[in-house]
């Protein structure tokens, strides 16, 4: 079997394994968008929680990176494109990518500003600017793909945008262009993820004078230091570690893919992994957007109203009046229009 006949390249059934992945995300991603606009339009404060809001731009850059990758995994179809339509896409791709990982750091850094330095005001001021600088710095940075090669097309064999021109010139490029940016935000993750794990195991002792709990468990995005005194010192780890899952993300599935970039001869397996598990983000960013903290007190209401109405249900010809009072009661007590407070 010739080579250019296989649909798939050197992928081979691998990527049809990427299709199920990026079909899989696409649909993922779609749900954690509806999930954030309807959730907004019932309590327009979710909208002033980073992590919450930035869930949404995170899936619609996933969303475009998969649908593109789904282009790139058919190779009948991208021998079809013109010039310029395959620097769209390559641009699309790279794009998404950058916006993603941008999204995912500015998590860390709201994490960073308000668990660690204890920088609430500066954190409030620049949280309404997270999305639009990532979104901005994304296309921006790798829109000279578009036309700073002499020529790019669509290499059948090895599956991958082959681009005409020196080199060296091509090297430095695209490492200004993408690949660095890339990698110092991989970096910047990883140390603040160790940086708040260290100050937690740090603090353990004595955690209530040491940190802040984080902002975005508050509908009203305002931590206040003295509601440490209601709040376990395990609720305050497991809420930071899962809004830290966020930026783990973009480090999971990135890294594979600087690695393929920087080793000079990419052995078949890196290559393989390079391109199977950047298709997964959108997957995996909806298991992290389900365990959100700013879902704690929905999935609370959600749970006592089905415990209520199985209570209605048993003893209805006994307690019927007395349990409608108590729905009444924990539909009050868990009101999302309210500012959120932890109840124990």
């Amino acid at each position: 079997m010739a080579d250019q006949s296989y649909s798939h390249g050197i992928l081979g059934r691998w990527a049809v394994v990427g299709h199920g992945f990026n079909i899989a995300s696409i649909v993922s991603s779609g749900f954690v968008i509806a999930a954030v606009v309807t959730a907004c339009i019932r309590n327009h404060r979710l909208y002033n929680l980073p992590s919450f809001r930035l869930s949404a731009w995170i899936a619609a850059c996933d969303m475009v990176y998969s649908a593109c990758q789904l282009c790139v995994f058919e190779n009948a179809y991208m021998r079809t494109l013109s010039e310029i339509h395959l620097r769209i896409i390559h641009w699309l791709m790279s794009a998404s990518t950058m916006s993603f990982v941008f999204m995912s750091a500015c998590v860390a850094l709201d994490v960073l500003l308000i668990t660690v330095m204890r920088s609430n005001h500066i954190s409030r001021r620049i949280q309404p600017w997270y999305e639009y600088v990532s979104l901005f710095l994304g296309f921006v940075l790798t829109h000279p793909i578009l036309y700073i090669y002499k020529m790019l097309q669509w290499s059948s064999r090895a599956q991958i945008f082959h681009i005409y021109d020196d080199p060296t010139y091509y090297k430095i490029t695209s490492w200004v262009t993408k690949w660095a940016w890339l990698f110092a935000a991989c970096v910047f993750m990883f140390a603040v993820l160790v940086i708040t794990i260290h100050e937690m195991c740090k603090s353990s002792k004595d955690l209530k004078n040491q940190m802040t709990y984080p902002a975005h468990v508050y509908s009203s995005g305002d931590a206040s230091y003295m509601s440490l005194g209601h709040m376990s010192k395990q609720k305050i780890r497991l809420v930071t570690l899962r809004l830290m899952l966020y930026p783990v993300v973009p480090i999971m599935t990135q890294i594979w893919v600087l690695s393929a970039n920087m080793t000079p001869n990419c052995p078949m397996w890196l290559y393989v992994m390079a391109n199977l598990v950047p298709a997964t983000q959108g997957m995996i960013n909806f298991l992290v957007f389900a365990f959100n903290p700013a879902w704690d007190r929905l999935r609370r209401k959600w749970f006592e109203r089905m415990r209520t109405s199985v209570h209605a249900s048993e003893f209805s010809t006994l307690k019927g009046s007395s349990v409608g009072s108590t729905h009444l009661d924990l539909e009050a007590d868990y009101d999302l229009s309210r500012p959120a407070t932890l109840k124990h």
